[in-house]
């Protein structure tokens, strides 16, 4: 698709701006890429599959009228995170808004907990952020410009049982959140942490009984990250928790 011009982009508030969202295929990530792509922002969806980035993003380009890219990405293995930076910038030749929202939850129990699948949402959760920002920040400090939004939990604040490893590996992502907000800096690149309670996604749903629950839908969260990157005026390094019922983005210490 050829990069849209003229005033239907340039007058939407990303208009002529990238983003980059991880698990940008369903839930979450999904509504996020949809948002951006809405407000003008081009958008590159990262999925391990490419037949479904490829389609996602086909309806993105339709829908929003912006330009999408699929690419195929496994945040976990460095390899495939430095093809990814490569093909966006290759594509794009700048990157203004980083989504690290691809994560994996699983219910554990302390003596019946699988050393696999706490390696897994470790490095999923933790490591794949660290491994896509690493990618990509260079560009951004080089320009002065750009965020960074980082989608990690109320179960990082505050823990959960039979979800010890999730917990933990939100808790870990805001402290990298913060970490990051103060070395980037002086390049004027802020990054917080998006931290929604209970979302009504797949994932969650094979987990929770939601008809119990009065969950987030992805669009809640998605409208909390649009207001972030269009305003930016939420302190870097904040956190910022996105509750059922809240109506925007409110940082907490």
């Amino acid at each position: 698709m050829a990069e849209p011009t003229g005033p239907e982009t340039s007058q939407r508030p990303l208009g002529g701006q990238v983003a980059l969202v991880t698990g940008g295929t369903r839930g979450i990530g999904r509504a996020v890429a949809d948002a951006l792509a809405a407000a003008g922002s081009q958008v590159a969806v990262g999925c391990r599959s490419l037949h479904i980035a490829e389609a996602v993003s086909r309806e993105i380009e339709k829908a929003h009228r912006v330009s999408a890219l699929a690419i195929e990405l496994d945040v976990t293995k460095p390899g495939s995170v430095e093809n990814m930076a490569e093909k966006l910038l290759k594509r794009f030749m700048r990157i203004d808004t980083i989504v690290n929202n691809a994560g994996v939850m699983y219910m554990d129990q302390l003596l019946d907990s699988d050393v696999d699948q706490f390696t897994e949402t470790i490095t999923t959760n933790v490591g794949g952020p660290f491994l896509v920002t690493r990618a990509l920040v260079e560009e951004m400090m080089l320009n002065r410009r750009g965020c960074i939004v980082n989608m990690a939990a109320m179960a990082g604040l505050k823990g959960a049982p039979f979800l010890t490893t999730f917990c933990a590996s939100k808790a870990a992502l805001i402290s990298m959140t913060q970490s990051w907000a103060e070395e980037l800096a002086e390049f004027g690149i802020p990054v917080w942490a998006v931290c929604p309670d209970v979302v009504a996604t797949e994932s969650v749903a094979e987990l929770l009984d939601l008809s119990r629950i009065q969950a987030l839908q992805p669009e809640d969260v998605a409208k909390v990250v649009l207001d972030l990157v269009i305003r930016r005026d939420v302190e870097s390094g904040s956190v910022v928790p996105v509750e059922s019922g809240s109506g925007g983005a409110g940082a907490a210490a």
